[in-house]
This record gives C-alpha cells, sequence and structure tokens, in this order.
C-alpha cells in the first residue's frame, strides 16, 4: 500500500505526459496534413488549367496576361515574404545584416543554378514539352543546329554571302537536293535561267558555243567542282546562259529554283533590295568584291543565330521527333517545378494563425494558365488527354509530399539550415519565372503584360501589407 502511494503520483506524471505527447503528436500530423493539403490545393491549378487549355480555346494574349499577373505576384512573394522575411528573422537571431543577406542571397544564387541546370538537361531529354516556351526554344535550337551545315555550305557562296543573314532563314525552306550523273547536261547555252546550283561533290565542264564559219565551235572555257555555284547570274539578271554546263563525273549538291527565288524576293522586301544592287553588278568579280565584306564562318554564324521563326508544321515536327519523346523526363520536370514552392509552403506553415497565403495564391495563379498553354503544346507532341491528366495530376501528390517532408524537417532545424533551405527553394523559383513564366508571357502578350506583371505584384503585395501589425 505504500509503495502504491509512493509511485503513484509517479504513475500520473506519466500518463500525464504521454496524453501531452500523444496530443502534440496529434496536432504534429494534424499540422503537417494541412500543410500538405495547402500545397496541393496550390498546385491543383495545374490540373485545372490542363482541363481548360484541352476544352477551350483561349487567346494567347489571355494566358499570357493571366501568366504575367501571377509571376508579379510571385516576385512580391519571393523578395517581400521570402526573402525580406527570412533576412528579418536571421538579423533578430543574432547574425549581422550582412551574414543574413549573405545567407539568403547565396541560397537563392545556389536555387537558381540547380534550376538552370536541372531544367537543361530535362529539356534535353525530352521535357521540354511540359511549357511552351521551352519546347519551342528546344525546337528552335535543334532547326538551328540542322540548318548550320547547309548555312556553313551557302556561305561559300558570294550571291548568297552578299545577302543580308537575318534573310537567309526564309530561303532554306526552298532549297532542294539535286543529282546528275556523268554525261548528263545542266543547262544548255542560251536558255533562260530557271535555277542556280550549288555544287557540293563532283566536277563539271563549262563549254561556250561559237560561230566558226558555217558552224558552231564549243571550247571547255571552265571547270567547276564541289563548293562553286554556276547558273547564278542568269537567275539574278533574268537573261539567258552563257555557256552550257556538263556534268564530267557524277554532281551532288543544292538548288534554288527561280519561282521559289522569286517568291522569296516578293516577300522579302530587304532581300528584294540586296538582291536588286547585286544585279547592277554584272561580273562575278564584283559580287566577290562587296563579298568579301563578310568572311563565309562570319556569315554562317550571323545566320545561324538569326533563325528566329518556326511555322506551324516546324513546330509539331520539332515537337513530334523531340522535344515530345520522353514522359519520364516531362514528369521528372514538373517534379522539378513544384518541388520548390511546395517546400517553402510547407517549412513556413505552422498554424493559420500566422500563416501568409500570398505564396500559395500566386503559385495558384502563375501555373493556372501555363498549364492551358502547355497542354495544347503536350497534344500537338501526340499525348493523349489521360497522359497529360495523369502528368500534370501527379504534381498534386509531389507537392503534398513536399509540403510534408518540409514542415516535418525544416522548422524544428537550425535558424541558419531552415533561412539557406527557403532561400534555395526561392532562387529555384525566381529561376523558373525568369526562364519560363516571363519569356512566355511576353512573346505572347506582348508589351502589355508589364501592366499586368504589376497588376499581379501589387494584388499580392496589398495580401501582405494586411498582414503587416502596427
Amino acid at each position: 500500500m505504500l509503495y502504491f502511494i509512493a509511485t503513484a503520483p509517479a504513475g500520473a506524471e506519466g500518463v500525464i505526459e504521454h496524453a501531452a505527447a500523444a496530443v502534440e503528436s496529434a496536432l504534429t500530423l494534424q499540422r503537417v496534413l494541412i500543410a500538405a493539403a495547402l500545397a496541393a490545393i496550390s498546385m491543383s491549378s495545374v490540373v485545372i488549367g490542363a482541363w481548360l487549355g484541352l476544352t477551350f480555346k483561349a487567346s494567347d494574349k489571355l494566358i499570357a496576361n493571366i501568366l504575367a499577373f501571377g509571376s508579379g505576384a510571385l516576385v512580391n512573394a519571393l523578395a517581400v515574404d521570402l526573402a525580406y522575411g527570412t533576412t528579418e528573422h536571421l538579423i533578430h537571431e543574432g547574425l549581422s545584416n550582412i551574414a543574413a543577406w549573405a545567407y539568403v542571397a547565396g541560397g537563392f544564387l545556389a536555387g537558381g543554378l540547380i534550376y538552370f541546370w536541372a531544367n537543361r538537361y530535362v529539356d534535353s531529354r525530352g521535357g521540354a514539352a511540359r511549357h511552351k516556351t521551352n519546347a519551342k526554344a528546344f525546337v528552335l535550337d535543334h532547326k538551328r543546329e540542322e540548318a548550320a551545315e547547309l548555312l556553313e555550305r551557302l556561305g561559300k557562296n558570294a550571291v548568297l554571302r552578299s545577302l543580308p543573314p537575318s534573310e537567309i532563314d526564309s530561303l532554306l525552306p526552298y532549297i532542294r537536293e539535286f543529282t546528275i550523273d556523268q554525261g548528263k547536261t545542266l543547262f544548255h547555252q542560251g536558255e533562260m535561267g530557271d535555277a542556280m546550283y550549288l555544287i557540293d561533290s563532283g566536277r563539271l565542264g563549262v563549254f561556250s558555243t561559237s560561230q566558226n564559219g558555217s558552224e558552231n565551235a564549243s571550247h571547255r572555257i571552265a571547270e567547276i567542282q564541289g563548293g562553286d555555284i554556276v547558273g547564278e547570274m542568269a537567275l539574278l539578271s533574268h537573261s539567258g546562259r552563257s555557256a552550257t554546263v556538263i556534268a564530267e563525273t557524277p554532281v551532288k549538291g543544292l538548288r534554288i529554283d527561280k519561282d521559289d527565288f522569286e517568291h522569296l524576293l516578293n516577300d522579302s522586301p530587304q532581300m528584294r533590295d540586296a538582291v536588286r544592287k547585286l544585279a547592277e553588278h554584272r561580273t562575278l568579280d564584283s559580287i566577290q568584291q562587296q563579298a568579301a565584306i563578310l568572311k563565309s564562318d562570319d556569315w554562317a554564324k550571323m545566320a545561324t543565330e538569326s533563325i528566329r521563326r518556326l511555322s506551324a508544321g516546324e513546330m509539331a515536327q520539332g515537337l513530334s521527333e523531340h522535344a515530345g519523346g520522353s514522359p519520364l523526363a516531362i514528369w521528372i520536370g514538373n517534379i522539378l517545378d513544384a518541388v520548390p514552392g511546395s517546400l517553402v509552403i510547407g517549412a513556413t506553415f505552422l498554424g493559420f494563425a500566422n500563416f501568409n497565403p500570398v505564396l500559395l495564391i500566386s503559385v495558384f495563379l502563375a501555373n493556372l494558365p501555363e498549364a492551358m498553354a502547355s497542354a495544347n503544346t503536350m497534344r500537338q507532341a501526340g499525348y493523349s488527354k489521360f497522359k497529360i491528366y495523369a502528368l500534370w495530376g501527379s504534381l498534386c501528390i509531389i507537392a503534398a509530399i513536399s509540403a510534408a517532408i518540409g514542415n516535418i524537417l525544416l522548422p524544428s532545424a537550425p535558424v541558419q539550415v531552415l533561412a539557406l533551405c527557403e532561400a534555395i527553394a526561392g532562387g529555384a523559383i525566381l529561376a523558373l519565372v525568369a526562364q519560363v513564366m516571363f519569356p512566355h508571357a511576353y512573346e505572347e502578350g506582348g508589351d502589355v503584360v508589364s501592366l499586368s506583371t504589376i497588376g499581379g505584384f501589387a494584388t499580392a503585395f496589398l495580401l501582405t501589407a494586411l498582414d503587416i501589425h502596427h
């Protein structure tokens, strides 16, 4: 009995401690689940956006302005609520202003570099189709790579090198391969120019026919080999061929038909003016003197860099062949886009009393139009509706898991560790805004998106201002 009396208080204390621990554990679990739910809600806009993009035809400008609005809100959340708030907290914990800034700035830089290289790697493996801007850039890079060799060959020609490099992109669709067997005639003297030929390999003889008494005499006056061009003067001057050209070996090369070339000149006033100036010089030497102003390698490089246009057919074909090739890469890329924001939401949620919803709302608004545009891009790449919804829908689950992990691990970590992790995630989000959201918004919406961006920033800042205590 005495033993019972002596030990009863200790047992009661144990019960109380266990009860308190159970309550604390329940509250912690509830907090983690709420943080996960909030992150899933912020990411649910990708599913809504995908449905809107596949169901309705929203204008590109509307999507661009919504995206700009969300991007502006994100910038506010990153600058004011994350960067400034984290720095202020570090200073209150005893760090100097410079040390606190170094933590946050270094974290943002690290996060930006991580996103930059990871995003580049994922896109190169077939994940570019998840973003319209990335997909276009990826296909455009492939077009430049494929055109580089051709442009290098074109740059060796004096006539073409005298044309504006920025206009050569329009010329590429009109260039065709040709072959001619040994002994065959490429064209006859006196014929009207119908094409110009760029020789890649083989040898041709140039023969001039002249009247010698009552007979015509043919003389071999020149030789054309790989890297040379033939037939350009008749094409430019609209005159007859000055000689007959015969293949002395099998020949391969490129040709540009006169009708295609003239059609191109009609569509390009700048190139038409350049060709008119060239036509005024009747000798190849005069043209070569003008072309010598720009070296062939420099011209080819400028022409390659000037390729900035993609037709709808080129975009669809490029997506099908390259950017849409890997559902796994797109899924990994989606994870790369979703995790940083979800980690921050999870790490900063300790309860509704001190929870600022600015980042959550900003992520929701920024993802909505991006998913609308990307759904159509993925559809062009050949993905079914089910696969599109599955790829985007998985982000909600991933966001919830990321937020839960952030909420479990980071709040109890040392303040410097928490600040650094939040800053790294913030840098990754800022890199996403700069690489994907801003370029997409401006390209599709024009300069008016600057006003939408300011509107998004101001709206998010209003929520921040309302949360400031007197």
